[in-house]
């Protein structure tokens, strides 16, 4: 799905989000707080998703 640069970066923007939104409190707002677990679960389903490389048994004869 992402590469691993893209998902170092949206790790990075949802940190900075949660220590923004933490500050200034936002966090108590709904649409925010719903817009940075938007981003989270996209991380993580980004953990799964990613594509392990093919390794035939054969080749390691």
């Amino acid at each position: 799905m992402f590469n691993d640069n893209t998902a170092i970066a949206l790790c990075g923007i949802t940190l900075l989000l949660f220590f923004i939104g933490g500050v200034t409190g936002f966090l108590s707002n709904p649409y925010y707080i719903g817009f940075v677990v938007i981003i989270y679960v996209i991380i993580i389903v980004n953990l799964f998703m990613n594509k392990s490389p093919d390794v035939n048994d054969n080749d390691n004869l």
